[in-house]
């Protein structure tokens, strides 16, 4: 792209672009993650809307929440996202016990199991609790397969967030 302009011509109705200040750009090159494994992204968030750091595959991608869902995971598929907490109760209904949130460790990422592309993804996130003692340090755990092969206990529940 080196003595292109960046911008795009209004008479083309599609492309993969970028939008800067109401303006349509040729994506810059470069892969999908910068050298320090963090997501290439950017997003200037126009609705407010809390923006989160989450681990997937040991490298850092972003993610908006748009709330909890009740629904029937034996007919909509969900994908698995994994919380890392030092203690979790939850009720015969697999939702948190008394409303009460559980123990996060302090400063470390959500864990998802996809992204955007992948057969497994859904925008819909069903929660996994991965149980750690107190001496566990904050994001030792970066991927879906570190959770499972940790062998800390992990407690399945029903609540699922978009």
């Amino acid at each position: 792209m080196t003595g292109q302009p960046r911008g795009v011509a209004p008479e083309r109705e599609e492309g993969v672009w970028r939008i800067e200040e109401g303006t349509a750009e040729r994506r810059p090159p470069g892969g999908a993650f910068r050298a320090d494994g963090t997501e290439h992204l950017t997003y200037n968030n126009p609705f407010g809307l809390e923006v989160e750091r989450v681990w997937f595959d040991g490298q850092v991608v972003y993610a908006v929440e748009q709330g909890e869902l009740d629904l029937d995971l034996s007919r909509v598929k969900v994908a698995q996202e994994y919380q890392i907490v030092y203690a979790v109760e939850l009720d015969e209904r697999g939702k948190l016990k008394d409303g009460v949130e559980p123990e996060r460790v302090p400063g470390q990422y959500n864990i998802y199991d996809s992204v955007p592309g992948m057969d497994r993804y859904s925008p819909l996130w069903q929660f996994n609790y991965v149980v750690v003692p107190r001496d566990y340090v904050a994001n030792r755990l970066r991927s879906e397969a570190d959770c499972l092969g940790s062998g800390y206990p992990i407690v399945k529940s029903t609540i699922v967030e978009n």
